[in-house]
């Protein structure tokens, strides 16, 4: 993935030309492309690889003719992904007249409410910064639908697979608890920073993008600390569920093995009493005596509240 993008009346829109850009975005780069980044930019392969890499911590580099910054956002997720929330990371390559963006996945720059008003690089930086932390937004909001819908199943699921989604819940969100901890001291130390030279207004940007990414992460480690300390309660009522069906399964045995007695006992060779054995009254007695019997075990299973 190569693509140009140009400032244009506060917007970002697509440019002709790598001469006409003031963003270069590059995902999945070949060979010749990482070249290209560690001849002509001198980008360590070091940070080439930090701005694809998962585990990487976010962190700010300064160097003689760039900026480097290395941020977390939430990877995309699907319903295939069965509840497994990950992160990625992203680099962000601040040039004196350009920004080198790498990333794996497509930012959504036609968005003019994420990525709208800007006038600088700078503040295009931190919409970046800020579109990350609201998708963090937006997928604690996910995780906590997943949660409400999977415990409303779990009430009279017998099987583990609820249970496991819910595990898998709790681990991406551990996940993002540490991106955004990463996040955030970034963020802090970009707050004391003074080589970007930011305006009053991208510092206020700045102030507002701190505290999101604060509420998000306070947001995330509540879900997560639900979602441990109830692990063992959704358990146990996987257990009583299945308790429950073996209870019923029981009463089911014994008023079907009630029945077979009396038949069983009945079709030896042996005389009805009363007489029946020589007419067809003798048949109904024995069902006659088979629904009795079952009638009252149940009454009596009822009332015992067993």
């Amino acid at each position: 993935m190569l693509k140009y993008y140009r400032i244009d009346s506060g917007r970002i829109v697509t440019a002709p030309s790598e001469e006409a850009a003031d963003i270069v975005v590059m995902g999945s780069l070949s060979q010749e492309q990482r070249s290209q980044l560690i001849k002509e930019y001198e980008i360590t392969e070091h940070t080439i690889a930090s701005a694809f890499d998962s585990d990487e911590l976010s962190r700010i580099e300064y160097d003689d003719d760039f900026t480097t910054i290395v941020f977390k956002k939430p990877k995309n997720y699907a319903a295939t992904d069965n509840f497994q929330f990950r992160v990625e990371s992203f680099g962000i390559f601040i040039f004196k007249d350009w920004v080198l963006l790498l990333t794996e996945n497509e930012m959504p720059f036609s968005d003019e409410r994420r990525f709208g008003k800007i006038d600088s690089l700078n503040t295009f930086v931190l919409r970046l910064l800020n579109y990350s932390v609201y998708h963090f937004n937006e997928h604690l909001k996910i995780i906590n639908r997943l949660n409400d819908e999977l415990e409303t199943k779990l009430r009279t699921a017998m099987e583990n697979k609820y249970l496991l989604a819910m595990l898998g819940l709790n681990k991406g969100l551990i996940y993002y608890v540490s991106a955004l901890n990463s996040n955030e001291t970034l963020l802090k130390k970009l707050q004391l920073s003074r080589s970007l030279n930011f305006s009053e207004n991208e510092r206020e940007l700045l102030d507002d993008i701190i505290i999101e990414n604060q509420q998000s992460r306070q947001q995330a480690e509540i879900y997560a600390n639900i979602l441990a300390s109830m692990m063992d309660a959704r358990a146990s009522v996987i257990s009583n569920n299945v308790n429950t069906l073996m209870k019923n399964l029981t009463v089911v045995t014994i008023a079907i093995s009630l029945p077979t007695f009396f038949a069983s006992l009945f079709g030896m060779n042996v005389e009805l009493p009363f007489g029946l054995s020589n007419g067809p009254l003798g048949f109904w007695f024995i069902i006659l005596l088979c629904v009795l019997s079952v009638s009252i075990f149940l009454l009596i299973w009822k009332r015992g509240k067993y």
